[in-house]
């Protein structure tokens, strides 16, 4: 008992005092709960937050806007197509596209015409034509066909063996309506699901 009465001096029992109260006060703020009360707002840099624990059920609607998702980062399965005007994403994988070359003759006033037109049951939704010399031919116009089944053009080459290639791009569609808008004009689609 005697080296035990000499080791307890007024220093030793601060130290042990000290020791317990240091390990008691780390065990109770590992084992206390953060709230979002707690945390200032914007403090919180975005690699704290573990990768997919915020689900859309915590994001106030309206406060995500396009210009800050990643480009290329949303595919068709995250996309709903019904939000989508014209066009539905749904319907991008059905999309075909449909070339033609016609050779262009030197000179003329009027170009030879060549017309891409889309397989049976599709429509044109866009298209175009190149030539194969941009330093001696031209596409003169070009546009979609008057029934909307494919895409034409006209061109015009100062020269000989040069090509014009008209593309339609095309896809399934249910109707078609005209619209007469100050915005826009043309047929609106409705696409095949």
């Amino acid at each position: 008992m005697s080296r035990i009465g000499k080791a307890i001096t007024f220093s030793n029992v601060i130290a042990i005092v000290a020791l317990f109260l240091a390990l008691g006060g780390s065990v109770y703020g590992a084992s206390s709960k953060i709230s979002g009360k707690q945390i200032k707002p914007k403090s919180l840099p975005g690699n704290r937050i573990k990768p997919r624990s915020v689900t859309g059920k915590q994001i106030r609607s309206g406060t995500i806007t396009g210009s800050q998702v990643k480009a290329g980062s949303l595919t068709g399965r995250e996309v709903v197509g019904s939000s989508l005007s014209g066009v539905s994403a749904s319907s991008l994988s059905g999309v075909t596209y449909v070339s033609v070359a016609v050779a262009l003759g030197r000179g003329g006033l009027v170009g030879p015409v060549g017309s891409a037109v889309c397989p049976a049951g599709q429509k044109v939704i866009g298209g175009g034509a190149t030539v194969s010399n941009d330093n001696t031919a031209y596409v003169n116009d070009s546009g979609p066909t008057s029934g909307h089944d494919g895409w034409t053009a006209t061109g015009w080459s100062g020269s000989d063996g040069v090509t014009m290639t008209v593309t339609a791009i095309c896809t399934a569609v249910t109707t078609v309506s005209e619209s007469t808008t100050s915005t826009r004009s043309g047929p609106i689609y409705t696409t095949a699901r």
